[in-house]
């Protein structure tokens, strides 16, 4: 029986996605080896310098002035609703072991999801296209990213309402612009409606056989 060629695409797909797999499995090692420090306070007291992301946006107070490179062509500016890092100086072990866990949790979710993800591209690659199995796969990914959502949306408004609101600049002020990434639950959607569509497929098809 003559073997189908694979299409270069999936080859392509195939290969990037283990190689990725792999990398993350590293950074994943890495990342829960420091959260297990930060839970366990094993680092000497204030020796700790966390940075952390804010999903919140902040106002900048301080005008500046841009310049085009064109002759009398200033212009005063001001960045609006910017986002970027907050640095805990000598962070405290209670802050460290509160983004500890945020740190485990998000990485065990992204390798759960990962892992799904290399499973579906392994199975495309040995020929599974429209297969049952595979399009359960999708599905669970579809739900695993819900969740991330979920999470991410939990984590902003953490970060909103317990350092966000509380912190006091004489250049900034926060806005109540927060971060919940819809993107994510948008592409969840969009994985679920394509394994229905796909699980339909297959359904059409099996009906197909069973009148032939």
């Amino acid at each position: 029986m003559e073997t189908l060629k694979k299409p270069l695409s999936i080859k392509v797909i195939y290969w990037i996605t283990n190689i990725t797999f792999w990398i993350y499995v590293v950074v994943s090692i890495l990342a829960i080896a420091l959260s297990v420090v930060f839970l366990f306070n094993l680092l000497p007291d204030n020796n700790l310098q966390l940075h952390v992301g804010m999903p919140v946006a902040v106002n900048i107070l301080e005008k500046g002035t841009l310049d085009l490179n064109i002759a009398s062509n200033y212009m005063d500016v001001q960045f609006k609703e910017m986002y970027g890092k907050i640095h805990f100086i000598d962070t405290p072990a209670s802050v460290a072991k509160v983004y500890s866990i945020f740190i485990l949790t998000i990485t065990g979710a992204f390798f759960y999801i990962f892992l799904i993800f290399r499973r579906f591209i392994n199975n495309v690659y040995d020929g599974k296209y429209f297969d049952i199995d595979n399009i359960a796969l999708l599905k669970r990914i579809s739900y695993a990213l819900v969740g991330v959502w979920i999470f991410t949306a939990v984590y902003s408004y953490f970060q909103y309402f317990f350092i966000a609101i509380n912190l006091k600049f004489e250049t900034i002020t926060t806005t109540g612009d927060v971060q919940t990434y819809p993107l994510i639950l948008l592409g969840a959607l969009f994985i679920w409606v394509l394994s229905h569509i796909f699980q339909k497929g297959v359904e059409l098809k099996y009906d197909n056989e069973l009148t032939i």
